[in-house]
């Protein structure tokens, strides 16, 4: 079983959680690789968030896209949305965020298909959704920056399905997007390897937590149910080589203790870091 890179989710820009400290935890984790989560409406500064990140010895490999009300100029971010206005202001909002990943040197921009929508809508909100996608690629081209779709959890159309989500990433067949698995939300869809065999060729990115397969509650592997051989075998499966990203790092940060490092210790290489 092949192993992959460690990394964490870190946020910045967010008052009460300084950089540095996030850092520290990042590195206490054993992380090599980050995604940043920006507080998107101050838009921090990226230049800065790269020296320090490097100044670690870490890097950037991703950050997480604008969604929902957690815009920069948007009202909300719905790539799937039927409203146009609602839609072009996603896309731009999207496309200032892979300019700031650019800046900060990344390469993986994660972005949501949608939120909870009608099940009847599902062929509307998947053509809204299509051109979304391809307006924000074809920005991103010449940038280094890859658009990675995330599975949701129940209840978006289309977008709670990686196969739905694979179909049309297949259609559009650009070079500037992919798919990104969240295991927390596969897990309460159907099951984190089943999702992740969907995503075969076109998986970039990860987004890495536990639950109890019915609530998204984003704990720490092995605090919930989630077959973590299975589903290191999927990745297997479909050559998955990048990174794992833990996507629990609030758990963490509000309790040490809840990290369990031998639950992934067998597939992952983690850096070495002190663990006080």
């Amino acid at each position: 079983m092949a192993r992959r890179v460690l990394g964490t989710m870190i946020v910045y820009g967010f008052p009460k959680a300084r950089l540095d400290d996030e850092l520290d935890l990042a590195e206490w984790i054993g992380a090599s690789v980050l995604e940043i989560l920006p507080l998107w409406n101050t838009l921090p500064d990226p230049s800065l968030l790269q020296a320090k990140v490097a100044g670690r010895g870490l890097a950037i490999h991703s950050a997480h896209g604008c969604w929902g009300g957690e815009s920069i100029r948007a009202g909300r971010v719905d790539l799937g949305s039927l409203d146009p206005s609602t839609h072009r202001d996603s896309v731009d909002d999207l496309k200032r965020c892979v300019d700031w990943l650019e800046t900060a040197g990344g390469a993986k921009l994660v972005v949501h298909p949608g939120g909870l929508s009608d099940s009847t809508d599902r062929d509307a909100r998947g053509d809204a959704l299509a051109r979304g996608l391809l307006a924000v690629a074809d920005h991103a081209e010449g940038t280094g920056v890859v658009v990675c779709v995330e599975n949701m959890p129940p209840g978006v159309f289309p977008g709670s399905r990686t196969e739905d989500l694979a179909r049309i990433l297949h259609d559009l067949d650009h070079p500037r997007l992919a798919l990104a698995i969240d295991t927390g939300h596969a897990h309460i869809t159907t099951n984190a390897a089943t999702e992740t065999l969907a995503a075969r060729g076109l998986l970039a990115t990860t987004h890495v937590h536990d639950n109890d397969g019915r609530q998204d509650s984003h704990q720490p592997p092995g605090l919930g149910s989630i077959d973590w051989p299975a589903w290191f075998q999927s990745l297997d499966a479909i050559d998955y080589q990048g990174p794992i990203i833990l996507e629990c790092i609030r758990k963490i940060r509000e309790d040490r203790s809840r990290y369990r490092p031998e639950i992934l210790n067998p597939f992952v290489d983690r850096r070495a870091a002190p663990r006080s």
